[in-house]
């Protein structure tokens, strides 16, 4: 499976020290991880879990459990204090947390991990006089205040909590970060959340099966594997400031999705159903990338291919999760 990551490999010089990876089993978790393990940088993955499911898919099973893997609460500080002593860490990208559906069925459950969870992370870099930190905020920020026309949600609320948070940690203790905002997306490993109908997708193509994907209109197309290697650009070197953007990736409908899909796999039986989604779909990617530096671009038609061709590969050889 290397094909995945061969487009992001980096330069392991540009680290002085082993990155600390939080929700490494969740879809960007597992790319960023395979991603610095196949470029030779020292990672460690931390996660609430011990399951390494979805690394195991992007870096197969036996990249995937060579990994270093740390299994924590991301609201325990003083085992994510003790994980980034003992491994002497020195950069971070935090990416637990819990997605929409999560925070509206348990939103104290939310607030702790997303919000309490990002605190224990700034307070961590703060002690440690990290320079190089990177967390997950989410597109879905920009539905707050609600009442607006973009979707209002908990976990939008928690995340621009978070994005607040960190601008007062560099303005009080001058603990630097970079906020990313992921718009929607897709790739392999991408098996949960509102948005992930289109990767759920291609995984029943792969399996010859139906599905119907919940929503239509335009959204952001941003390739699994080129969110995490934003995130890894921005631990790439000591950062300043406490800075925030959008990642959009492309812009394009689920409608064209389909018809790129029905090149490559004409015999597909994928629909598509629902209303557009509210949220906004060609957000700029030009302020991250003048503030990280390079990273590579997917374009939507070979992310597609490069996932139907995974998810292919993986169902035959039995080990494509049934998708939902």
């Amino acid at each position: 499976m290397d094909f995945l990551t061969d487009p992001f490999l980096i330069d392991r010089s540009r680290f002085d020290g082993p990155v600390l990876v939080t929700g490494a089993g969740g879809c960007i978790g597992a790319w960023t991880v395979a991603i610095l393990a196949r470029s030779g940088v020292e990672v460690i993955a931390f996660d609430l879990s011990e399951a390494r499911t979805r690394p195991a898919l992007v870096m197969g099973d036996a990249a995937a459990e060579a990994l270093t893997w740390e299994s924590g609460d991301i609201t325990d500080k003083a085992r994510l204090e003790q994980i980034c002593t003992r491994h002497g860490i020195r950069a971070i990208i935090h990416l637990a947390g819990l997605q929409v559906p999560f925070c509206k069925a348990d939103p104290a459950a939310g607030a702790r991990v997303n919000v309490e969870g990002t605190i224990n992370v700034l307070e961590t870099a703060r002690n440690a006089g990290m320079k190089r930190l990177a967390y997950a905020s989410s597109v879905a920020a920009h539905g707050m205040p609600p009442g607006g026309p973009m979707l209002a949600t908990l976990y939008g609320a928690y995340k621009l909590a978070n994005e607040y948070t960190a601008k007062v940690y560099w303005l009080d203790w001058g603990v630097p970060s970079v906020g990313i905002r992921p718009n929607v997306v897709y790739g392999v490993a991408r098996d949960q959340g509102m948005t992930s109908g289109f990767s759920v997708a291609l995984a029943h193509t792969a399996l010859g099966t139906p599905f119907a994907i919940p929503f239509s209109g335009a959204i952001s197309w941003l390739y699994a594997g080129e969110a995490a290697a934003a995130f890894i650009a921005a631990v790439s070197s000591e950062r300043g400031e406490a800075e925030v953007f959008d990642l959009n990736g492309s812009c394009m409908s689920v409608e064209d999705g389909i018809g790129i899909l029905d090149a490559i796999a004409p015999d597909h039986r994928i629909t598509v159903t629902g209303s557009p989604l509210a949220l906004p779909a060609d957000l700029s990617d030009a302020p991250i990338r003048g503030h990280v530096g390079a990273y590579p671009s997917i374009p939507p038609e070979e992310g597609i291919r490069a996932t139907l061709k995974a998810f292919r590969t993986l169902a035959g050889e039995g080990r494509l999760p049934a998708p939902r």
